[in-house]
């Protein structure tokens, strides 16, 4: 019985078949557009001058078809590998602009937005559905889809390096330029073409290659110390992950020969003592390398002298030197440095001046943000309380450094004065005995007899009276305050409780020394 079924049914589909076959029609020409390009699914088409780029016509049933490119782009014969480094040798038809293959590799010569045209010309209507779909257009006999494919083309980087000495320019050439040791010459970056975005300077001496600075300024200013004669080399680039990568090398020809300086081998900043209690000189010029030294300076701390364990050089920076004393100093000493002079020499054999007693400025580590809490940016990391009265101002009128200051102004009919920090939080350790201290200026005719600092949100008071504080200069006031538990993201409230007018300035907070 089953076989029966089954010889009937193959029956019936010969029967079937022959009828189909007996009956058949051609179909209608199948007509489809797309394309493929090497930019794969970029949103941008960017490449370089001297690259190629692959596009291919997929469409099906077009009766007309051509890719065109614009003129000094060239048509390259296939295969090519992403290896191949001489291109031109796979030009194909020199000058044409036009081509029927499917598949073409276009060699981008010109650099800007270059144009790649795909006509195909259909007996039917199609579209091509991307982000965006677009149809055919009727031009009275076919079915046209015209497309152009915008390609960037970056140009080649050409480095252009530009060189200024004492704010003159100095002329491209074979001319030497001579610098005098301690001064300083300006490197400028000129390159433009291929849009480079990043570019370093490196400066060596011609004799030995070694490296003597790196910078990546476009308009770097580079210290010249040391006697030699350097070159400087500019490398521009071109770096990003939507852009094609390139350099540019440019070489200033001139030499730059450093001479001995015509001035004298002295201090050029204040004396400085560093976190880790070093006292740092700094001159005009690169110390030559040298053992001892501590028997021609004097340190006095407080009229007293103090042993000096060493002397050097900072190595990071040889136009400084290093001395550290034997016993340790303290933020409230009285420090001054002396030198007898002799013995020590610049690398373009310059003596340094003798000096005496030049005082030290002690290192001074604010916790505060020095922008916020010296109101350099105009108050904005302060605010009135909800139920402040009085008149708040952030002014230029006075300063105590910098050039603003907080101004509050209270009158006989208004609420007492409240503002307080609201930006950069300060954070205490428990513990740790901290100096509070701020700079204020009081008007004449201020009546109120004191003003308060908070410590927010736990709300502790410095009350300080102002009836003996002096009118009319700034004055600082200091305070000492040991942190508890939990004394973190912290901030400071002014209150002025009676009548007057008042500024404020520099607000610090600090780690106490204590002396041993």
């Amino acid at each position: 019985m089953k076989r029966r079924y089954i010889v009937l049914v193959m029956v019936l589909i010969t029967g079937f078949y022959s009828c189909v076959e007996d009956e058949y029609m051609a179909p209608t020409e199948f007509s489809d557009v797309g394309w493929y390009t090497s930019f794969l699914r970029d949103a941008a088409y960017v490449t370089s001058v001297g690259q190629f780029e692959t596009l291919s016509d997929l469409s099906q049933g077009a009766v007309e078809h051509t890719w065109s490119i614009e003129s000094g782009n060239f048509f390259l014969e296939g295969p090519i590998s992403k290896n191949d480094t001489i291109l031109t040798e796979f030009i194909i038809n020199e000058g044409d602009t036009m081509s029927i293959d499917k598949t073409i590799h276009v060699l981008f010569q010109r650099p800007g937005i270059q144009r790649v045209r795909l006509i195909n010309k259909f007996r039917d209507s199609v579209a091509f559905r991307g982000i965006d779909t677009v149809s055919t257009k009727w031009d009275g006999e076919f079915w046209v889809m015209d497309t152009t494919f915008l390609v960037d083309v970056y140009d080649k980087i050409k480095a252009v390096a530009e060189i200024s000495y004492q704010d003159e320019t100095v002329a491209r050439g074979e001319d030497t330029l001579y610098v005098e040791a301690g001064t300083a010459v300006e490197l400028i970056d000129r390159s433009t073409q291929g849009r480079p975005n990043a570019r370093n300077w490196q400066v060596s001496d011609v004799e030995t290659d070694e490296v003597m600075a790196n910078n990546a300024d476009s308009v770097a200013l580079i210290p010249f110390n040391k006697l030699g004669v350097y070159r400087a080399v500019l490398t521009a680039s071109r770096t990003g992950e939507t852009i094609p990568p390139g350099t540019g090398r440019d070489t200033i020809p001139n030499p730059i020969k450093v001479i001995p300086s015509s001035k004298p081998f002295e201090l050029t900043e204040d004396i400085v003592e560093l976190e880790d209690q070093t006292l740092r000189l700094s001159f005009n010029g690169e110390f030559k390398p040298f053992s001892g030294g501590t028997e021609l300076f004097t340190v006095k701390v407080n009229g007293e002298d103090f042993s000096i364990a060493s002397v050097q050089p900072y190595a990071n920076n040889p136009t400084k030197l290093d001395i550290k004393l034997a016993q340790a100093i303290y933020r409230s000493d009285e420090v001054t440095v002396s030198f007898a002079g002799g013995k020590l020499t610049s690398v373009d054999e310059r003596s340094p001046q003798a000096f005496a007693e030049i005082p030290v400025v002690m290192h001074a580590a604010n916790l505060l943000d020095n922008t916020a809490y010296g109101f350099e940016d105009g108050g904005a990391g302060w605010a009135p309380m909800a139920d402040n009265g009085a008149t708040v101002e952030f002014t230029t009128e006075k300063s105590a450094s910098g050039n603003y200051s907080l101004k509050l102004t209270k009158t006989a009919d208004q609420a007492a004065g409240k503002i307080e920090s609201i930006n950069a939080p300060f954070n205490l350790v428990e513990g740790i005995t901290y100096v509070f201290s701020y700079k204020v200026f009081i008007e004449q005719g201020t009546t109120s007899p004191s003003l308060s600092l908070w410590l927010l949100p736990n709300w502790t008071q410095f009350w300080e009276s102002i009836a003996n504080k002096p009118r009319g200069e700034w004055v600082e006031v200091s305070l000492e305050y040991e942190a508890i538990a939990g004394d973190s993201n912290r901030r400071f409230m002014i209150q002025v409780p009676q009548n007057g007018t008042f500024y404020f300035d520099d607000f610090w907070v600090m780690e106490k020394e204590v002396r041993p």
